[in-house]
């Protein structure tokens, strides 16, 4: 029995650490305190990401509220191991950065 919640435990960890980086690398991307995007939601595609390519695992986070980057708003990328896989719309990151630039 402590071997199974030991081993919950180291599990509820790599989840909570994996989770982590991807929040961290997708704020990155959105920048600190974005005006105007609305709270993101996510999800971890255990089946793969079928907007990208190579179908790979991992994390989605969805901006729907972003109405300024299309009619679905933004969304980003992750892999587990908090690397960033991609955005939507591909030059997310590029819009963001001209758009705090704006910003007074």
């Amino acid at each position: 029995m402590r071997a199974l919640f030991l081993l919950l435990v180291i599990a509820a960890a790599l989840v909570g650490a994996s989770y982590a980086g991807a929040r961290f690398t997708a704020g990155k991307v959105m920048g600190p305190n974005p005006q105007g995007i609305g709270p993101p939601s996510s999800r971890f595609a255990y089946q793969g990401i079928s907007a990208l390519r190579a179908n790979p695992p991992g994390w989605i986070f969805s901006y729907p509220q972003a109405r300024e980057f299309g009619p679905n708003g933004a969304t980003i990328y992750v892999s587990p191991t908090g690397a960033l896989l991609g955005t939507r719309p591909s030059n997310l990151a590029q819009l963001m950065d001209a758009r705090r630039s704006d910003e007074p």
